[in-house]
């Protein structure tokens, strides 16, 4: 039985080039500090960190659909959590920046059919998203997430009565991952934040997620 799823350069005298030297440093030494040394953007930097918090897993498919027209359609949720490492730059007010997560494990969905069942096993986990947001206040940041999701699983068949699988092979489904959150600067290195997300992956399978994480800023 098998189950499957789808550089001009200009030269210039010496002398004009040390003057405009001179103009460029004396403006320099009279000028505000930078937005980069500036002591209340807290966002700024190469970031690691780990989140955890409740999700909910759904698939709702047809299997077989010349034979049978099985519908799989099943919900579980529990506890999830992951780790990440990202980089986020802050202009004043606005921050945009790149992060990269994984998750090991998560929930296994499982439906029956005529004959025994399916299970749909997942692995793990993993995503690349983007994200921009405003600073509220200086230290509390709202922002929004999109981005790209992948999800390996094993999917097994099962026959009733049995607990060893008689059918038994790897997927791995992606998809589009958005979301967004709050995240509050405890100090220029550490920060905590809540954020909700939504994958929705391809063969029918999506997820929310409430996810609360602790930041560190380098």
């Amino acid at each position: 039985m098998m189950y499957s799823q789808d550089t001009i350069r200009t030269v210039k005298p010496l002398g004009v080039g040390l003057a405009a030297l001179a103009a460029s440093l004396a403006m320099l030494a009279t000028a505000s500090p930078t937005h980069a040394q500036s002591s209340d953007e807290h966002f700024q930097g190469v970031t690691i960190g780990a989140q955890a918090g409740w999700e909910d897993r759904t698939i709702d498919a047809t299997v077989l659909p010349d034979t049978l027209n099985t519908a799989l359609d099943d919900s579980r949720d529990g506890f999830a959590y992951a780790g990440y490492v990202g980089y986020d730059h802050q202009l004043d007010r606005f921050v945009i920046g790149v992060e990269a997560g994984f998750a090991p494990g998560g929930k296994t969905l499982r439906a029956d059919i005529p004959g025994g069942s399916i299970e749909l096993d997942s692995k793990w986990s993993a995503d690349l998203s983007v994200r921009g947001g405003v600073t509220v206040t200086e230290r509390l940041l709202a922002y929004g997430r999109v981005g790209y999701a992948l999800n390996r699983y094993r999917i097994r068949g099962f026959a009733t009565g049995t607990t060893a699988p008689v059918a038994s092979d790897g997927e791995t489904a992606d998809g589009v991952i958005f979301g967004g959150g709050l995240e509050y600067a405890l100090s220029d290195n550490a920060s905590v934040r809540a954020e909700y997300r939504r994958k929705e992956l391809d063969g029918s399978l999506s997820s929310n997620q409430v996810l609360g994480g602790v930041t560190l800023r380098f």
